[in-house]
């Protein structure tokens, strides 16, 4: 049965409506994405969790705000012009927000005040949440039609912000999408036409003071460039051009939805330069003649300064034949796997504009990229590629930078990557050949001994004790002062006459012999003591751990698929982390108590429109589960799932928007469906929808992983097309329980309450955020999964009651 339309509403005006709501979350979504690429080239990764979350929490905060100190409209005309209002706030909050956000970063006091920037861009959320509240609490008739299209709008955000980041940039894009929202804005004021004057052109000139401000800094002419080096002292780039002893200086930026790529050059070493993403993972670019015979001389050092290139001494003719570079980034493992007479080298990057870049300044970098007949390169994640190839390789060379920087909304899951867990270690081992080996340029003594954790547990699932396992590793260098540690692992054990050679040219080129490692030395002083000993038997790597943590206070502990924390250092939760989940708690606690004080101490009448129609309490509090249970489920799964598809899709931000798409279009489509069902038959359709979503959540728990290794060698097209068909089902049932709840609100009389419960629901959005990386650094990503799909799971259980299922009331 089709609801009739809200009396107050005619169809031209209720498009009016869908269509403003549908530009609001399009700019919403993308906006969060924008912020995300643009706190990640000022701060460092952590702190950018910490401040798209109290972003977040605007939304939330908004709701609450209605709730307490609004009151209700009923005509046509006020309900419009309070849209206007808002929407026109959220298109100068915006632009402003960032504006003023980018020029406290010059600010030498404030650059790294991080409260500052959160609190700067709580506000756009916060008038957003105002407004989203306002309009399901004035028009919960239609709330099916309006979640639809704000779903929708945010599905089309999570696909358009990428096209709009690779060709405007972070800053840019900011500043357009807050003049989407002024469109919005003037939408809704035209509504008003003949009646409020006023309200039209505030709307207008709202508007145009985006459109005024977009064009001025495209022209140039408005704000300057991101403030990397004053923001973020701590991070590489920035260390580098302010370092008088390097002088470098920024010659060539490129914005994408990737990052931003920085190319720096330094005046006083000429012969090097350095690719950066968001001002971290500092990659060389040699200026290389492009001779092998004669490379210059910034390349011809690398033979004895840089620990990468010890491995290509000890090379036989077969075992030259081929090589895989994961993440070359400026050229420097091709220039050395070049100068080591490797025949084939297929390199892949996952950043398109490095590779620009470099193929750009082939003159200075001697064309190792165009110049080289035996040089293959691919744009891809690079473990992903691996698990799609047949082939075998005598060398796998990865270079291990930090990446500091985030990729998804939430800040933290999707700065994680693929390359180093125990499935990885597994899947490098098959594709090398029998005198294959692993090498890894790391980038400190943690990286190292959680490599070779991770190593270890590896090959303990092959059946080798610990034992048996280092005598396929050697590592060099590690806590040498200047230097990278290098890790190394074969795919056979080394001979103790080859490791007898490894060790003599280890102390010719002057690496101290109790910081390397090597197998089959006898004697303990002439290698690393605690790594003798774990060889010998003599001690346990848990043994390692446990005192590494408590001389050092780092975790080495293994890391997986399911919980690919490699760069996780702290022993329990990051602080951040921790901060973001118990401010987010304590703020979920606040949103149920407050109200509730209030509401107990309101005059009847101000509590709803009808006070002889006055709804009973449970089913108040029934609603506040159900809204806050859908704000966490929904982040449980939605995150969890964005992980899970990173391996199967490839690159982060390609699996970010392609599930974000798939759920959020699923969504839509759910939404509007759910307008067809009866009131009477609300309640049902709440368990109904819930048990849906909890059935088919943990199918794909268990699924998942065995669809990913059968579909894997699927082209990229094909896979995404899956992806979308995969989550559609997921997203349709989800999409039906929040328009049900409105409705299911109105028909029990609580539509008053509507504004409470969506700012429940949207910190109830921050708090699942936060969950999920606690639960997946914890647990796993599998088992935040499953934790959604409990929310929805205890909502049902909430909703099933006897007597309830035929109607919203409280009989």
């Amino acid at each position: 049965m089709r609801v009739r339309e809200d009396s107050q509403t005619g169809k031209k005006t209720s498009w009016g409506l869908l269509v403003g709501v549908s530009l609001i979350s399009f700019s919403l979504l993308a906006l969060e994405i924008t912020l995300t690429r643009l706190l990640s080239v000022m701060l460092l990764y952590h702190y950018v969790f910490i401040v798209v979350s109290l972003a977040l929490l605007g939304l939330g905060a908004g709701g609450i705000f209605v709730y307490l100190f609004r009151c209700n409209l009923t005509a046509e005309a006020p309900r419009y012009d309070v849209l206007a209002k808002s929407a026109s706030l959220i298109a100068l909050s915006i632009p402003l927000a960032v504006l003023i956000m980018v020029l406290v970063g010059y600010v030498e006091f404030l650059g790294n005040a991080i409260l500052v920037y959160g609190v700067l861009l709580f506000v756009p959320f916060f008038f957003a949440g105002k407004l989203f509240a306002e309009v399901f609490r004035m028009f919960p008739a239609m709330s099916a039609r309006i979640y639809g299209a704000d779903l929708t709008g945010a599905a089309l955000g999570s696909l358009g912000v990428i096209f709009l980041l690779d060709a405007l940039g972070a800053i840019n894009t900011s500043f357009l999408l807050g003049m989407v929202v002024g469109a919005a804005a003037l939408l809704f004021a035209s509504k008003l036409l003949g009646r409020s004057t006023r309200q039209v052109i505030a709307s207008a000139g709202s508007l145009l003071l985006t459109v005024a401000i977009l064009g001025a800094n495209m022209l140039g002419a408005y704000l300057p460039d991101v403030p990397i080096v004053d923001v973020s002292p701590g991070k590489e780039m920035s260390l580098a051009i302010s370092e008088p002893s390097s002088q470098g200086e920024i010659i060539e930026s490129r914005w994408s939805a990737f990052g931003r790529t920085d190319l720096v050059k330094f005046n006083q070493r000429p012969g090097q330069m350095k690719l950066y993403v968001d001002g971290t993972a500092g990659s060389p670019m040699y200026q290389f003649t492009g001779n092998l015979g004669d490379p210059g001389e910034e390349v011809s050092r690398l033979k004895d300064t840089f620990p990468g290139y010890f491995p290509f001494f000890f090379l036989s003719p077969a075992e030259k034949q081929n090589a895989l570079l994961i993440g070359p980034g400026g050229g420097r493992d091709i220039v050395m796997a070049l100068m080591g007479g490797i025949e084939e080298i297929t390199a892949v990057e996952v950043n398109a504009d490095q590779i620009d870049i470099v193929r750009a300044y082939s003159e200075y970098n001697g064309g190792i990229l165009t110049g080289f007949s035996n040089v293959r390169v691919v744009v891809d994640e690079g473990r992903n590629f691996l698990k799609r190839q047949q082939e075998q390789y005598d060398l796998i060379f990865l270079s291990l930078p930090v990446t500091q920087t985030s990729r998804s909304l939430e800040g933290y899951a999707l700065t994680e990557n693929f390359l180093f867990t125990t499935e990885s270690i597994s899947d490098y081992l098959e594709h090398l050949t029998d005198e294959g080996q692993l090498i890894v340029v790391s980038h400190d003594d943690f990286t190292t001994w959680k490599l070779l954790a991770v190593s270890l547990a590896a090959l303990e699932e092959k059946g080798l004790s610990s034992q048996a396992a280092m005598e396929r590793i050697y590592l060099l260098g590690l806590s040498t002062p200047g230097t990278y540690p290098l890790f190394v692992l074969k795919k056979t054990s080394l001979a103790p006459a080859e490791a007898s050679i490894l060790h003599e040219k280890m102390r010719q080129l002057g690496y101290a012999p109790t910081l390397s490692y090597f197998p089959q030395i006898k004697e303990k002083g002439m290698v690393n003591e605690l790594l003798f000993d774990l060889s010998r038997g003599q001690i346990t790597f848990d043994e390692v751990k446990r005192n590494l943590a408590r001389n050092a206070g780092i975790d080495v502990s293994s890391v997986t698929d399911n919980r690919p924390f490699f760069y996780k250092i702290d022993i329990g939760l990051p602080s951040q982390v921790s901060l973001v989940l118990w401010l987010s708690v304590g703020l979920m606690l606040v949103v149920l108590a407050v109200p509730t004080l209030v509401w107990r101490r309101r005059p009847a009448g101000q509590k709803v429109q009808h006070p002889s129609k006055r709804p009973a309490r449970p089913v108040v509090l029934r609603a506040l589960f159900l809204f806050s249970m859908l704000g966490i489920g929904f982040m449980l799964i939605e995150i969890s799932l964005i992980q899970k598809f990173m391996l199967f899709l490839g690159q982060p931000v390609l699996s970010l928007t392609i599930v974000l798409f798939s759920l959020l279009a699923g969504s839509g489509l759910g939404s509007l469906h759910s307008g067809r069902y009866a009131p009477e038959t609300l309640t049902r359709k709440i368990v109904v929808f819930s048990l849906a979503t909890m059935a088919i959540t943990v199918v794909y728990a268990s699924v998942l992983p065995v669809l990913f290794e059968l579909l894997l060698g699927l082209a990229l097209a094909v896979r995404s097309l899956v992806t979308a068909v995969l989550l559609f089902p997921l997203g349709f049932a989800m999409g039906h329980l929040f328009p049900l709840g409105m409705r299911w609100l109105k028909q029990g009389t609580a539509e008053d309450y509507i504004p409470w419960v969506w700012g429940v629901n949207g910190v109830g959005s921050v708090l699942g955020s936060v969950a999920t990386i606690a639960i997946a650094m914890t647990a796993g990503f599998a088992q935040a999964l499953l934790a959604g799909a409990g929310c929805y799971l205890l909502t049902a259980l909430v909703f099933a009651r006897p007597g309830e299922r035929k109607s919203g009331r409280r009989r």
